[in-house]
């Protein structure tokens, strides 16, 4: 079985979060349009940014603060709305209940002026235990084999040199930080971001949203094609929408229960898609909801020797649900990225190799 590697990458924490919106909800619709305005005075925001959290979909308010995102997709949506002068706020909503108009009122942001980077350049112990913290969470956030050429955090000042070097538990503060990633395209802006590193294990999330960066060629815009390919294939979203529609052998995949008794054998999985059908996992389609229910006991092993491994090189992951079960839309996405715990190459794939979730690949 894989070693446990406790870096759990949460890139959806919603709760608590809807205060400061008025609306009137009605059925999913296609297109949600709104207005964003100032809590206090009632007068619009203009160049404000009102994406879906995890994904590339988004839209600008205009002089008059209307907003309009087309083609909406199912999936639990966790919208951020965001302004340079004025606090996030983060909208969250079941599909079922998307309004036909929204009403965001923002409020003034608070501008606090940091005076650990200052503290640092005037204490070289301070300067190379940041340095060394730095190198910490980049490698943590990024995952295993970024390269520094090819991704960059354009904001890392921010970040206090105490939630760095502190080894704490607990979470850090909040940051909006912002990475440019030319490996896969996309400039990711990460609202709300949060992280600890400590020996016991390290952990971070937030609320990203994806925009595409500009191609300088159309040979720029092949690799960036090719890399995206290259990161979705032998991913955990692969993996689970392999499994939804069955495909897990033709895509690559071998997934086997880990067992760790001696001498016994690892049993290979069967997916039970019918009430009928006899097998050691579920997954089942509720209609109702729109989604898949998966439930299994103990540890699933996943080997992935698909076409982008290199000299017959596998990668190794484990998953085990948190809970009873796991719930996963068509896309492949989980409704709650905390029901599944992964390890090995799973857990270790960060920020340098993370697609939006409207990202899919190109049919063969």
């Amino acid at each position: 079985m894989v070693g446990l590697k406790f870096i759990f990458n949460l890139m959806l924490v919603v709760g608590g979060l809807i205060s400061g919106a008025q609306m009137g909800f009605g059925q999913k619709a296609a297109v949600l349009k709104g207005r964003v305005i100032e809590k206090d005075s009632g007068n619009p925001i203009s160049f404000c940014t009102v994406a879906l959290v995890g994904s590339s979909i988004g839209s600008i308010t205009d002089q008059d603060g209307f907003f309009e995102i087309k083609k909406m997709p199912y999936e639990t949506l966790n919208i951020v709305v965001s302004h340079i002068a004025y606090e996030n706020l983060i909208l969250v909503y079941e599909p079922n209940e998307l309004p036909d108009s929204l009403i965001i009122k923002l409020n003034h942001a608070v501008v606090e002026l940091a005076p650990f980077q200052l503290e640092a350049k005037g204490d070289r112990k301070l300067s190379r235990l940041r340095s060394k913290g730095m190198e910490s969470f980049l490698t943590m956030v990024l995952g295993d084999g970024y390269k520094k050429v090819d991704v960059h955090l354009t904001n890392d000042e921010i970040i206090d040199t105490k939630d760095l070097t502190s080894g704490s538990a607990l979470y850090s503060s909040y940051y909006d930080l912002n990475f440019v990633n030319q490996f896969l395209g996309y400039s990711i802006d990460y609202y709300n971001f949060s992280f600890y590193m400590a020996k016991m294990g390290k952990s971070f999330y937030g609320f990203p949203v994806f925009t595409e960066l500009e191609s300088e060629s159309v040979e720029v815009t092949k690799l960036w094609e090719a890399n995206r390919t290259l990161a979705y294939n032998g991913s955990i979203r692969h993996f689970l929408m392999s499994l939804i529609n069955d495909r897990l052998a033709e895509e690559g995949f071998l997934a086997r229960f880990a067992d760790n008794k001696k001498g016994s054998r690892a049993s290979t999985i069967r997916v039970k898609t019918t009430d009928k059908a006899e097998a050691n996992i579920n997954l089942i389609y509720n209609e109702e909801m729109k989604l898949f229910e998966l439930r299994f006991d103990g540890v699933i092993e996943v080997f992935y020797v698909g076409p982008e491994t290199k000299e017959l090189q596998t990668t190794l992951s484990s998953i085990k649900l948190t809970g009873n079960s796991a719930l996963i839309y068509p896309n492949g996405e989980l409704k709650d990225p905390l029901s599944i715990m992964t390890f090995g190459y799973f857990s270790s794939q960060g920020v340098y190799k993370m697609l939006p979730s409207n990202y899919f690949p190109a049919k063969k």
